[in-house]
């Protein structure tokens, strides 16, 4: 079966490319800006956008779990994987469908920076800082850019843009094998996000919702379905994350009512959307209760 390259490899080959080399600049350089400087500099400065808290009471059924922290962090190097599985496989037409899908990427973060300038949005993140995993985690990320969830969008992005590439280049039913294994990668660290405490249910179906209005043909409400019936399944964890899988997990009698309302949420999204797709998000968002800003503290 065809399997992924290690992201070292991949960042070799983009960064010694003058074509992909380029995009890989570009989208680094989005990140920073408007995903880790931006919100620093709400922290740090005045005149900030308000923040709004995303929990859900249906949060609480998610227990706490920092063995998934592992997983969680693979969510950058999942979708680098892609992007040098199609350099590796493809040749030229894999340079070309690679320097596609990094711009996508970037214009994810950029999409999603459309809801986060406005409003910002948090969560109620534990203050668990044992490990060097978690002291990073809240050394470089303040915790204010949860709805729409980034992690959910680029690895549900990332499986889409995999199954679209392996379409078009004539090799769906050749790399179903793979195409199902980053599905259940994505799910994997989706449920992670959650464990870790990241992100709400509210972050996981708002994600799935700029995701479909971001990239239609890519994500449609059948994959946000599937997705969904999928979720906290604990089934077929892929072998690279099982030594980071654990208990304790979601209850079993917990796991539907947390299906519905991610479905639910992401429909009422989708049923209220127009022309600006970032309206149903902010108008979520503007009927959350508020978090006074502490400034000068992440």
């Amino acid at each position: 079966m065809a399997d992924l390259p290690s992201p070292g490899w991949t960042a070799l080959r983009v960064f010694t490319h003058p074509r992909l080399a380029l995009r890989g600049f570009q989208c680094v350089g989005t990140i920073l800006g408007k995903f880790f400087f931006f919100q620093f500099r709400s922290v740090l400065f005045s005149g900030a956008p308000p923040i709004s808290r995303a929990d859900h009471a249906l949060d609480e059924h998610i227990p706490f779990n920092p063995r998934f922290v592992r997983i969680y962090l693979d969510f950058t190097a999942f979708w680098i994987r892609i992007a040098g599985f199609l350099c590796l496989r493809y040749g030229k037409r894999g340079i070309a469908l690679a320097e596609e899908f990094i711009g996508s990427v970037t214009a994810l973060y950029r999409a999603a920076f459309r809801v986060y300038r406005k409003n910002l949005s948090t969560t109620n993140r534990p203050k668990y800082k044992r490990g060097f995993s978690f002291r990073l985690i809240h050394a470089l990320d303040p915790h204010l850019m949860c709805i729409p969830s980034l992690h959910v969008m680029i690895v549900l992005h990332g499986y889409s843009k995999f199954r679209a590439y392996a379409k078009a280049m004539g090799e769906a039913e050749l790399l179903q094998p793979l195409a199902d294994r980053i599905f259940r990668g994505a799910l994997t660290i989706i449920e992670a996000v959650l464990y870790v405490k990241q992100h709400s249910v509210n972050c996981v179906a708002a994600a799935m919702y700029a995701l479909g209005r971001f990239t239609p043909p890519c994500f449609t409400e059948g994959d946000a379905e599937t997705f969904t019936a999928c979720l906290f399944g604990e089934e077929d964890v892929p072998a690279e994350y099982a030594p980071f899988y654990g208990p304790p997990l979601v209850e079993k009698e917990n796991i539907p009512p947390l299906r519905e309302y991610i479905l639910g949420l992401y429909r009422r999204f989708g049923d209220s959307a127009g022309e600006d797709w970032t309206a149903p998000l902010l108008d979520f968002l503007g009927n959350l209760p508020r978090r006074v800003p502490s400034r000068g503290r992440p």
